[in-house]
């Protein structure tokens, strides 16, 4: 099974093309990054690879399931927490943490067996 597959995965913003017919496949056990510039595309890829968001076009899967029909499996099964913009300075790691399991309805207990697994 592959970790990552995509096939002509695409978002579009009004007349903007965020990520454009991106296919790849990525094999289980492989470590794989996205680099590129500001505006390349690299969050809106992660995003919808972690179903925040919905694609303008093509398909998705990661860890077997469909980014669209299956997001809430993808959701049980990975985690991700951006680097800037999404994280409050205020707030402690932890206290980020808890507030995005918190968004995502993660039920308090086990919570703590879950992060430290991560």
């Amino acid at each position: 099974m592959h970790a990552i597959e995509t096939d002509r995965l695409t978002k579009r913003f009004d007349d903007f093309t965020a990520v454009d017919e991106l296919t790849l496949t990525v094999a289980e056990g492989e470590i794989f990054g996205l680099v590129g510039p500001d505006g390349a595309g690299k969050t809106t890829t992660m995003r919808l690879l972690t179903s925040i968001m919905d694609p303008s076009g093509g398909e998705a899967r990661v860890a077997g399931y469909h980014i669209v029909h299956e997001a809430e499996r993808i959701k049980e099964n990975i985690g991700y927490m951006s680097q800037r913009f999404g994280l409050y300075p205020d707030l402690t790691v932890m206290e980020n943490i808890d507030f995005y399991a918190d968004i995502y309805t993660e039920p308090r207990r086990g919570r703590t067996e879950k992060i430290e697994r991560s």
